[in-house]
């Protein structure tokens, strides 16, 4: 399945902020707002995406083939490679559950009112993509970036940013190893 024309820009900006030390960059968004009382209230809104980078012991082709099929395990829908460039994710797709797992297990967007994590409550927009490079050592590097967002399911409301546990990006380099070390 092939992801929309749009699709590769995007991955690519968000993974180009991405050193090579796996250090979590943020973009900082500049908000004005008027109160109506004629004052301007300025604001800044900081948007981390988990990016994580891992190095495993296989060489690039063998990760990308079964690249998909941990996607898969994860249940992951709708996800789809960008042809020639080893990046394969999904795009604003809409879990309730990662493998089971409660989406507070992956993403941090605060608590309700209830003490409740609003990941486990919200409705979550979320975007995984894996991008496959080959390490010096004759390995591959697995450089997996996510972002998500909720907003409340039964009323209107803004979005809530909600940052990476890191545990997800993590999770996605575990089963690669996995899978491969299960079909050597």
């Amino acid at each position: 399945m092939r992801l929309r024309a749009m699709f590769p820009l995007v991955l690519l900006g968000a993974l180009a902020c991405a050193s090579s030390d796996g250090a979590r960059h943020e973009t900082v968004t500049r908000v004005d707002v008027s109160t109506g009382a004629g004052t301007v209230v300025v604001s800044e809104v900081r948007d981390q995406p988990g990016i994580a980078v891992h190095t495993l012991p296989f060489p690039p082709d063998s990760v990308w083939r079964v690249l998909p099929r941990v996607y898969d395990l994860l249940g992951i829908e709708g996800a789809g490679e960008v042809p020639g460039q080893r990046l394969y994710g999904a795009r604003n797709f809409r879990p309730r559950r990662i493998e089971e797992q409660r989406l507070s297990t992956y993403i941090d967007c605060g608590m309700g009112t209830t003490a409740t994590p609003k990941a486990d409550e919200y409705a979550v927009t979320m975007t995984l993509v894996s991008r496959l490079d080959s390490a010096p050592d004759g390995g591959t590097r697995v450089e997996t970036v996510m972002q998500a967002t909720a907003r409340p399911r039964a009323t209107a409301g803004n979005p809530v940013r909600c940052p990476s546990t890191g545990r997800l990006e993590r999770r996605v380099a575990d089963l690669l190893a996995l899978v491969l070390e299960s079909s050597s």
